[in-house]
């Protein structure tokens, strides 16, 4: 039992490695303007292995996997949106990093860069959760 927790959180902290310090890491380091601030990254990785942890404990995900990591990756893109970008705008409060309307990706303007860093952090879970799998082949998980 205690083995799979180990794995679980090796898992989450793969899924966090790879989607919030590589995927969205590069994506704003290449395609924003400003770039953001390492609080942003700080706070994102931690809300990324909360919700991997809690992604990969709940979830059985033997059967249709693809779907259930898309839809994992949406609600984990649309959580960190509302916290970060919906939130601040209500109370005119900004916790970590650059308001939504302060940073631009490729001059897309505040909808289009909404739209781009939302598939980014879509793309930054289920990359994480596929470079697991490919780890965690290699390492961990054989028998």
């Amino acid at each position: 039992m205690q083995n799979n927790y180990l794995k679980i959180a090796l898992k989450a902290s793969i899924i966090t490695a790879v989607g919030v310090y590589v995927v969205d890491y590069f994506s704003h380091l290449l395609f924003s303007d400003p770039m953001e601030t390492l609080p942003y990254f700080m706070a994102k990785a931690t809300w990324y292995f909360v919700f991997s942890v809690v992604f990969l404990s709940v979830l059985n995900l033997d059967k249709r996997e693809t779907i259930k990591v898309i839809i994992g990756a949406i609600i984990v893109a649309s959580v960190w949106g509302a916290y970060y970008n919906i939130l601040p705008a209500l109370f005119d409060f900004y916790p970590f990093g650059l308001t939504l309307s302060g940073i631009n990706f490729l001059g897309m303007g505040i909808l289009g860069s909404g739209v781009a860093f939302g598939s980014v952090h879509i793309f930054a879970f289920i990359g994480g959760y596929y470079a697991t799998k490919f780890i965690a082949a290699k390492t961990f998980d054989q028998k």
